[in-house]
């Protein structure tokens, strides 16, 4: 982050706080990829950059994580669900979406889409958490 917010902006601490972060970002996703459309973008080349923002968010909020075993936990399932340790490729993600039978121009639409959701289970645990505090 650049800039005069870049100094002022509090980094987020808690899990909560840091779910909470990410959530933000991917929430950036509909108005990017509106930018971008307007701007003439492919829909391949929208696909890439909403899975790429998701990705981003995903290696930051680790990042922001002071447990490492928790960081590490995410990891391994990274690992045993895509085979990478940081979340699927996007030519994993691709794949899978033809895999759904998707073709041509819905493979990237369902790319988009999905990188918009969240977790919602993992969200309402969270949510849960800041209830209780």
């Amino acid at each position: 982050m650049n800039g005069p917010d870049a100094a002022s902006a509090k980094k987020p601490t808690t899990n909560t706080e840091i779910r909470n972060w990410y959530n933000q970002k991917v929430a950036s996703i509909p108005e990017t990829d509106a930018k971008l459309k307007a701007q003439g973008a492919s829909l391949e080349e929208r696909a890439k950059a909403a899975v790429n923002t998701r990705h981003e968010a995903r290696l930051e909020a680790r990042s922001f994580m002071s447990n490492p075993l928790e960081v590490m936990m995410l990891k391994a399932r990274d690992f045993f669900t895509y085979g990478r340790l940081d979340g699927p490729s996007f030519d994993q993600l691709v794949k899978g979406a033809k895999a759904k039978g998707l073709t041509g121009d819905a493979v990237y639409q369902s790319l988009i889409d999905s990188s918009k959701r969240t977790n919602q289970t993992v969200n309402n645990h969270f949510a849960n958490q800041q209830a209780k505090l």
